[in-house]
């Protein structure tokens, strides 16, 4: 008994390291790659000039990169560990190469009508750096799901399923920043980007948190066929977006009965309101992951 524990937790002591070193030179490769498609030195504006807007908007790129990460070592492994190592740092790169895409995405059609990088340094606006990493959070939820399960073939044979599924939830995600638009009665657009309006952000990136978490909850289920699937989850994502949407109404009969979460946020700049508006979204994310 003692040597059959013993050999056990060598096995775990030697995958666990193992495995543990392949993802921190995963996350490493990711920093470089970002700091290598950014305009502007992420060193200087950190720690030379304090700019909190680049700091915001690396937390979530950082973050949603380990959690993308995390998907790949939630399939169940091999009887080599070569060949789970060899896995591990493949799909780890595809989460890498597909998060930044998403910066790429996120700069071009969901904060659409400014550049974030101007934004980010000139302006140092902390909102806008909020929204961004609401969206590298839900981009790494969505990466999550689509390189975790079980491999089905050779690795470019499942390579296919996952560049399919992250385009979809790269869909979900514009679709979601025009849909809050909808939702909200100020200018979203305008408020970060002229007012510098930092709860704004906040409420920004958290919805968009909120969906990404949900979209990764839709991607987890088993698979029937392409047709069946695509299907489901279009009509999830319907259902979803309108269940969001009565969140915000619930915020402001029940949870800030005394004002108007839109004024609040897009008027007051009310960063308190922005981040109860945030929680709300985030618990209906949760609970509607669970319950539907």
């Amino acid at each position: 008994m003692a040597d059959a524990l013993i050999h056990i937790l060598r096995d775990i002591s030697t995958r666990g390291l193992a495995t543990l070193a392949v993802v921190l030179v995963a996350v490493w490769i990711g920093k470089l790659i970002f700091d290598l498609f950014t305009r502007y030195k992420i060193d200087e504006e950190v720690t030379g000039k304090n700019n909190a807007a680049v700091g915001i908007a690396l937390t979530g790129y950082y973050i949603g990169l380990a959690v993308a990460i995390a998907g790949v070592l939630s399939g169940p492994g091999s009887d080599t560990l070569g060949r789970d190592l060899l896995m591990i740092g493949l799909y780890s790169v595809v989460a890498i190469v597909l998060l930044n895409i998403s910066a790429f995405i996120n700069d071009k059609l969901i904060l659409y009508s400014f550049n974030n990088n101007k934004e980010l340094v000139d302006d140092r606006n902390a909102g806008t750096g909020s929204t961004m990493a609401g969206s590298y959070l839900a981009t790494g939820l969505i990466i999550n799901a689509v390189v975790s399960g079980e491999a089905s073939g050779a690795w470019w044979q499942d390579l296919l399923p996952c560049l399919i599924y992250f385009v979809l939830g790269q869909v979900v995600l514009i679709i979601a920043g025009l849909w809050y638009q909808f939702i909200t009665k100020y200018d979203i657009h305008q408020v970060i980007r002229e007012d510098d309006n930092v709860a704004a952000g906040i409420g920004f990136g958290g919805f968009m948190f909120a969906v990404g978490y949900i979209v990764r909850a839709a991607m987890m289920g088993g698979s029937i066929s392409w047709a069946v699937d695509i299907v489901s989850f279009a009509l999830y994502v319907v259902i979803v977006f309108i269940l969001l949407a009565v969140g915000q109404f619930v915020t402001d009969k029940i949870f800030l009965p005394k004002a108007k979460i839109s004024d609040e946020i897009g008027v007051q700049g009310n960063v308190a309101a922005a981040l109860i508006s945030s929680a709300i979204y985030i618990t209906m994310a949760i609970l509607i992951a669970k319950s539907i």
